[in-house]
């Protein structure tokens, strides 16, 4: 702009020159002014053309721009608008999630309500249960205890009628005295020696056959506490013997002489245990039983007791009587749970 101004101010100046130059001075002048325009032209053309190209360059910069952010403006928009639409989706699916929660919540805790009840209502069958078993455990227990009591009597009296037939059988000598058992027997004794025969075996009854039965450890045999009028060979010893001969019924009969002879002797235990073991052997369940629980409840300190349930516990089995034969195991197990016997008892009640 200062170019084109200059050049203005030089042709006002040629003008005001003319009027008083030269010819030749006014040629000279129109050559330089021809040469400023000359001048003015090329500055025109090389000067505004370059702007103008460098105008119109940046004006369609700037439309690119304007384009490139009409396109981003867009593009945010949209952004915009599916940030909003996603919001508002995610807003409904956990006001959804949280309905679900809240439903499925409410469905458990009336679930667990009425499992609570449910529980309760088991626990109280299961009282219920547990006292009607043990009414029921009791019931068998006492009538076991019946049974065995009315089982004794009739033994007993069985006994007693035995004893009497033998001593009306016996001759009667006219000075010898009479020795009176705490059990009301009687025993003739010699002044030496005992001279009462042995009672009689109780009777034989027909039962089923049954398996060969577990025979428990013999004992080992403890000195004689026979009393001083019996003989001199160990009764016990010879009782024994007929025992493991398999004389059943011989050996019953010796072992409840040496019974009735001194019934609190140190070996009445194992003479009762002897005496239910030769009529189990003989089949002889239900009169074996008498004499197992003689043993546990006379002597329920002995080494004996554990074997003396056990092989009561078998016996009522024999006699088909499960359930008190589980009873019998299982007071057998919680009295006498680390004895040999008490495992036996615990596989034999598992097969029942």
């Amino acid at each position: 702009m200062r170019k084109i101004m200059s050049i203005a101010v030089a042709g006002c100046s040629v003008l005001v020159l003319s009027q008083c130059a030269t010819q030749d001075e006014v040629r000279n002048l129109q050559m330089q002014v021809r040469a400023v325009n000359q001048k003015v032209e090329d500055v025109r053309l090389t000067t505004v053309d370059q702007m103008q190209r460098r105008q119109a360059s940046s004006v369609s910069k700037i439309d690119q721009v304007e384009d490139e952010t009409l396109r981003i403006r867009s593009a945010i928009e949209e952004n915009t608008a599916q940030t909003l639409q996603f919001r508002e989706q995610a807003n409904e699916n956990i006001a959804g999630l949280q309905s679900t929660i809240d439903g499925y919540r409410a469905e458990q805790e009336m679930k667990f309500t009425e499992l609570n009840q449910k529980v309760l209502g088991l626990e109280e069958k299961v009282d219920q249960i547990g006292e009607s078993l043990s009414r029921v455990q009791q019931a068998r227990i006492n009538e076991v205890e019946k049974r065995a009591q009315e089982a004794a009597q009739r033994a007993e009296a069985a006994r007693q009628r035995a004893a009497a037939s033998v001593v009306t059988a016996a001759p009667a000598p006219s000075s010898e005295p009479v020795e009176v058992a705490p059990d009301t027997r009687k025993t003739r004794v010699a002044p030496a020696s005992v001279s009462a025969a042995p009672a009689a075996a109780p009777p034989q009854r027909t039962t089923q056959p049954s398996p060969v039965a577990v025979q428990p450890s013999t004992p080992p045999t403890p000195a004689s506490t026979a009393p001083v009028s019996a003989p001199a060979s160990d009764p016990f010893a010879r009782a024994l013997s007929q025992f493991n001969e398999e004389k059943y019924q011989e050996a019953y009969g010796s072992f409840e002489q040496i019974l009735t002879t001194n019934p609190s002797s140190a070996e009445a235990a194992k003479t009762l245990f002897y005496m239910g073991e030769s009529l189990f052997n003989q089949g002889e369940y239900d009169l074996a039983i008498l004499d197992y629980q003689k043993v546990i409840s006379n002597h329920s300190t002995n080494a004996l007791t554990p074997t003396a349930l056990l092989k009561q516990g078998m016996s009522f089995e024999r006699l088909t009587d499960h359930e008190t034969a589980k009873i019998i195991y299982r007071k057998l197990i919680n009295d006498h749970g680390d004895s040999p016997e008490a495992t036996q008892a615990q596989e034999r009640l598992s097969q029942l």
